[in-house]
Order: C-alpha cells, then sequence, then structure tokens
C-alpha cells in the first residue's frame, strides 16, 4: 500500500513511527561515538572514532529528513503550531546561549558551559512551547 492509498491518520501513524525510528538511531549512534573511544575501543584509535561520528551524522540526516516528512504530513494548523514552537526555541536558544556563556567567560559564575545544558534548554522550549500553543488551540476550539 502506498502512501498516498493511505488515509490521514494512517499517514501521520507511519511518519512518526519512521522518525521515532530515526530518532532512536540517531541516540543510540550518538551513544557509539561519545562513549565508544573509553568502552569500545582506545582513545588513539582515532580511525574508528572518525567512522562513528561519521555515521552518527549520517543518521542525523537521515533523522532530519524524517522529521520534515514528518511536519510536512501533518494538516495546516499542526504545522504552524510546530514552525513557531522551532522558532521560538530557536531564537530563545540563541539568546539563552550566548548570555550562558558571556556568563561564564566573564567569571559572574565559575562552572564549565557544556553543550548538553543548551540541548535541555532547547528540548524544554520547545516542548514548553508545543504544550502552551496546543492548550491555547484547544481552548480557542471550546468556545
Amino acid at each position: 500500500m502506498s502512501q498516498t492509498e493511505l488515509s490521514f491518520k494512517q499517514r501521520n501513524k507511519l511518519n512518526t513511527l519512521n522518525l521515532a525510528k530515526w530518532t532512536t538511531a540517531w541516540v543510540l549512534t550518538l551513544a557509539v561515538a561519545s562513549f565508544g573511544p573509553h568502552l569500545m575501543w582506545s582513545k588513539e584509535q582515532t580511525v574508528i572514532s572518525i567512522i562513528a561520528v561519521a555515521v552518527n551524522v549520517l543518521v542525523g540526516v537521515m533523522m532530519i529528513i524524517a522529521n520534515k516528512k514528518q511536519v510536512l504530513g501533518l494538516d495546516e494548523m499542526q504545522q504552524r503550531i510546530q514552525l513557531n514552537a522551532m522558532g521560538i526555541t530557536l531564537g530563545a536558544s540563541v539568546v539563552f546561549g550566548l548570555a550562558y556563556s558571556v556568563v561564564q567567560s566573564s567569571g559572574i559564575l565559575n562552572y564549565d558551559e557544556d553543550i548538553s545544558h543548551l540541548v535541555i534548554f532547547m528540548s524544554l522550549t520547545y516542548l514548553t512551547t508545543l504544550i502552551v500553543m496546543n492548550k491555547r488551540l484547544n481552548d480557542e476550539g471550546e468556545e
């Protein structure tokens, strides 16, 4: 059965499952690339590390393509919510990330910057924005 023969709900479910598979694969390849030099091979084996990072980037690109396909499969309202959430997350991440860097480099607070802090901030911002926007949409629909 081709994608065009599926209902909207079936296509959305298929696209979401495909995105989940690629996201899981990306997380697993990231774990291998991150922890491999410490647990699976020695740090001196840089060729293996480079291959692991390259595989992670390739799988990440596939995840991005799956994400794009999933968003394009949504209805116009959900696409708009996704676009707004992504835009707010991008803006907030740039502002937060640069402020975080300035605070650390100026010596106001002494702690190590870590990209995971920014990733967590981005994830929470995106999730919160989606929840708030969907709640507003549902509240407006009930009136």
